[in-house]
């Protein structure tokens, strides 16, 4: 059985008109080198099959939202390998698991 984990980023007072400008800004005022080893991994987990990931922007255009499906293996690996990040100012983030 697979799981699903929807993460929900977004910036007050933004308003964008893609997914990608609301992910590239994301990217560029977060300044912890821990967002890049989570990247890094979870492009790996694409890479080996383990991990299906597809963005979106939030219905308020407000940030993006990364829906992404694991085996149940590389989760459980993930939960042990991969460390939280300090957000960018302005930035919030809700993870839904299912």
């Amino acid at each position: 059985m697979a799981v699903t984990q929807t993460v929900t980023l977004t910036k007050d007072g933004a308003t964008f008109g893609s997914a990608t400008e609301a992910a590239n800004l994301f990217i560029s005022e977060c300044a912890d080198a821990q967002l890049t080893t989570n990247k890094t991994y979870n492009e790996n987990a694409i890479e080996s099959g383990d991990m299906i990931e597809s963005i979106a922007l939030t219905s308020s255009n407000d940030g993006f939202v990364i829906t992404r499906t694991w085996t149940d293996a590389k989760y459980a690996e993930a939960q042990s390998t991969k460390s939280a990040f300090a957000l960018g100012s302005g930035w919030a983030k809700t993870n839904v698991i299912s």
